[in-house]
C-alpha cells in the first residue's frame, strides 16, 4: 500500500500494514519510537484516539 492510499483504505486493508509497521518499530526499539514521536503533534486528536485503541489491543482488552 502506498501512503497516498491510506486516506481511502478500509480497516481490512489498513490493519495488516499498521501491524507490520508497529512490529518493525518494536524491533527498532527506542530509535523507532523517537522517529514516530518526531511526527506526532501534541494536539493530534486522531493520533491520541488511535494510540488509545492500540494500547487496548496490546493489553488484550479489545476483541470483536
Amino acid at each position: 500500500m502506498k501512503t497516498d492510499d491510506i486516506d481511502t483504505a478500509t480497516p481490512e486493508q489498513l490493519a495488516p500494514v499498521l501491524f507490520a509497521a508497529l512490529q518493525r518499530l518494536g524491533q527498532l526499539g527506542r530509535t523507532g519510537a523517537v522517529a514516530l514521536a518526531a511526527l506526532v503533534d501534541d494536539e493530534d486528536a486522531d493520533f491520541e484516539e488511535a494510540a488509545s485503541w492500540v494500547g487496548d489491543i496490546a493489553a488484550g482488552d479489545l476483541r470483536e
